[in-house]
């Protein structure tokens, strides 16, 4: 939408950011979902009568979205499972955009048709998050159980760019499909749509699964690594990493603790559950609260987020500038904010190898202004 745009919005978050004001929210809508993911964090099968017993109403999520609206909410993530198996989807996502909500959605597109096209052409998202998990019908039936899902969706994408539709390309690669990570770069640059890619995979601490699904730290880090160089090409990498290596961290506070949330989870952005809990983000089991009224849980969250500090070893470790550690991540991994999560660390190590190699190999051998490794 443009660098002015950017910066607006960036200077929202930083005024809501010093006021607490919850800005941004997350409602996901229900728990499941078409596919059989196998990392899915949630993974309610879709037609699942005791997780549908325990959504959440119509009338429930737009009462919740008028009280977060008058608190400061200006932006809004419908999500799930998958929000568009929900019958009164649309009827909740017209309800937001009348309070004159910023209404993004997360799908995995299955569900998108030529009448939920023209659904989103004649009242168009701030942006629609299409999360594809595969290039080929043989990685969605492994990854997804579907196969044919892949068609479908691939399709949908086309028809929803030419319906002049906002779409960002969700990633998430695992060991059954980051063998297409290319091809899904490609296909994004065809339509010329954005890719958020995603390498790191939490322990499915809500699904009560365990990681038997995800790739060794160093196979995360070097997928990573390969999808930075694949998104930003070879000169715009190394300048990023310059720009990381540039960056240090120092404990100047000197005390004995590690930082706090480093994010705007809990402080101006909040999530709420499909079966009505509020938690700063949808990755963390606690502090979690159910609401009874918006303000009540979102007092409670922002007071609970103050009591929150990560690992002190963090806070001045030189792999920080190449980690995803976080507060859910912590949690996610040691079932403890403060407990240093090892998985990170190896994965850190292993990603500031790579892109020092990098470094070294084409300073030495290519001219900067001709990196063109993609």
């Amino acid at each position: 939408m443009g660098l002015e745009y950017d910066l607006f919005i960036s200077n929202l978050f930083s005024k809501a950011d010093k006021s607490s004001v919850p800005l941004s929210g997350s409602f996901e809508l229900t728990s499941r979902c078409p596919l059989d993911c196998k990392m899915c964090y949630i993974h309610r099968k879709e037609n699942d009568c005791e997780a549908m017993k325990h959504e959440k109403s119509t009338q429930w999520w737009l009462d919740l979205a008028r009280q977060a609206q008058e608190a400061g909410m200006l932006m809004l993530l419908l999500t799930g499972g998958e929000p568009l198996l929900r019958k009164d989807f649309e009827e909740i996502y017209l309800g937001a955009k009348k309070l004159g909500l910023l209404v993004s959605v997360n799908t995995n597109g299955l569900l998108i048709d030529d009448d939920k096209v023209k659904f989103f052409a004649d009242n168009p998202p701030q942006k629609l998050n299409i999360s594809l998990y595969g290039a080929s019908e043989e990685t969605y039936r492994e990854l997804c159980g579907n196969g044919k899902a892949y068609e479908k969706v691939f399709t949908a994408v086309r028809k929803l760019r030419e319906a002049g539709i906002g779409v960002k390309i969700n990633y998430t690669a695992t060991q059954y499909n980051s063998h297409d990570a290319k091809k899904i770069y490609d296909f994004a640059n065809e339509l010329g749509l954005p890719v958020q890619t995603v390498t790191y995979m939490f322990p499915p601490v809500r699904a009560g699964g365990d990681t038997a699904e995800r790739m060794s730290p160093e196979e995360a880090a070097k997928v990573q690594f390969e999808c930075k160089l694949l998104n930003m090409g070879g000169e715009r990498l190394r300048k990023h990493i310059e720009a990381k290596a540039d960056i240090k961290r120092k404990n100047t506070d000197g005390g004995e603790r590690g930082e706090q949330i480093p994010c705007r989870a809990g402080k101006s952005t909040f999530w709420v559950t499909w079966d009505g809990k509020m938690t700063p983000c949808g990755m963390m089991t606690t502090p979690m609260f159910e609401i009874s009224s918006f303000n009540d849980a979102w007092e409670c969250i922002k007071k609970s987020r103050e009591n929150i500090f990560l690992p002190l070893k963090c806070k001045t470790c030189d792999l920080r500038n190449y980690c995803d550690m976080c507060a859910a991540v912590t949690l996610a991994e040691t079932n403890d904010f403060s407990t240093v999560p090892e998985y990170l660390c190896r994965k850190a190590a292993e990603h500031k190898r790579l892109c020092e190699e990098f470094m070294t190999k084409h300073e030495n051998h290519c001219p900067r202004n001709n990196l063109d490794l993609t």
